[in-house]
């Protein structure tokens, strides 16, 4: 029966990752966990804990998993939202018991969790002495065997792997045929049929938009879009060369169709991966704007914005022995950097929920009109 839920579960991460899906809050035990086991924490969004068990418990790693209640969020997501912050790790560990499980107060937290998770409050709240794991479950065997107090640069690095952008690719073409489904049905009273024909069409180029990502000619967001607009027009013409036999009006017309939706998914991609999360001037014109600098006087080279940095952003000057900004060009704006300086050292022209895709928009329109609605009420 756990198989077969576990099929369904996965068969609606397919496409419903845009809403959670949560387990209970609370304390895991992975294999055979004693007092000197390693304790872990993770949110509580069901895959985030099944493939956390199933990797250490492949790997023979007996631990305790402390599972956050982040309503049912991953960990990229609640953190960047506030809902997996020093104040949600403190109080899962009260709350699952694990101080009186363990004799020791190491706990790893996610890497990706840092831009919510600010390491040093936790410290000075507690007496747990929490560090950032790897980005990717599947390297922390190898990290708690080495027995190193941080990360390999290599191990920081987020992946974005073809299996991961297949998922998310289905993600964005059921997203966006949420947001364009009414849209669609309205001008379909004047278009017969403009919406069945379109609704393949945006999840073909979504899938195509996530897993050709890398390999699409131009700057993330609109020109990636455009390119494949331009690879999609030119199979169009193809197929009508060959099969369709549309007339020169006809085709003109479905060439646009496809070069505009194909720009609408280019631009929200970003939104569903760990990479990229930008504004409207880096979406449109691929143009970087933002800005992120250390400043020299205020670093005391503790290595954390590397640490937590998931894109190499940040390097260590070896004559200075202090931190700079090395690849701007990667950064995100995610601000685990900015969360985690001890010295605010960090100046920055980042802003909350800056990604300007439609996904973005919508999510975070919803948010405030909620939040104003239970302040009038």
């Amino acid at each position: 029966m756990a198989k077969y839920k576990h099929l369904l579960i996965d068969f609606w991460l397919l496409f419903g990752r845009l809403f959670p899906l949560p387990v209970e809050p609370g304390l895991v035990k992975i294999g055979k966990p004693d007092r000197n086991s390693p304790v872990l924490i993770t949110a509580n969004f069901e895959l985030s804990v099944r493939v956390v068990r199933e990797t250490l418990e492949k790997a023979g790693v007996d631990a305790w998993l402390v599972v956050a209640a982040t309503k049912g969020t991953n960990v990229w997501c609640a953190a960047g939202a506030g809902d997996f912050t020093a104040d949600t790790v403190l109080s899962s560990i009260k709350t699952s018991g694990i101080e009186r499980l363990v004799d020791h107060r190491i706990i790893y937290l996610p890497q990706l969790a840092a831009a919510g998770i600010n390491i040093w409050d936790v410290r000075e709240r507690s007496d747990w002495r929490p560090r950032f794991g790897p980005a990717d479950i599947a390297d922390f065997p190898a990290f708690l065997r080495s027995k190193k107090a941080r990360t390999d640069r290599e191990h920081r690095m987020v992946k974005f792997e073809w299996t991961q952008r297949f998922v998310m690719g289905t993600n964005l073409g059921f997203n966006v045929s949420l947001l364009l489904i009414v849209p669609l049905l309205i001008v379909s009273i004047w278009i017969p049929g403009l919406w069945w024909n379109t609704l393949p069409l945006l999840f073909i180029l979504s899938l195509m938009s996530s897993l050709l990502v890398f390999w699409l000619p131009g700057k993330i967001g609109l020109q990636k879009g455009l390119s494949l607009g331009a690879i999609a027009t030119a199979v169009l013409v193809f197929v009508d060369l060959a099969v369709l036999d549309l007339s020169p009006v006809d085709l003109l017309l479905w060439a646009s169709w496809l070069m505009l939706l194909s720009g609408f998914v280019g631009y929200d991609m970003p939104s569903w991966s760990p990479l990229w999360r930008q504004d409207i001037k880096e979406l449109v014109l691929g143009e970087k704007n933002t800005y992120v600098e250390v400043i020299a006087d205020k670093c005391i080279g503790c290595h954390m914005c590397d640490i937590v940095c998931p894109t190499n952003v940040f390097a260590r000057n070896q004559e200075t022995k202090k931190y700079e900004v090395v690849n701007l060009d990667a950064c995100e704006a995610c601000g685990a950097c900015i969360e985690n300086c001890p010295t605010d050292a960090i100046v920055n022209n980042f802003r909350e929920s800056a990604c300007a895709c439609p996904t973005c928009f919508v999510i975070e329109g919803s948010k405030s009109f909620r939040k104003s609605m239970r302040e009038r009420s």
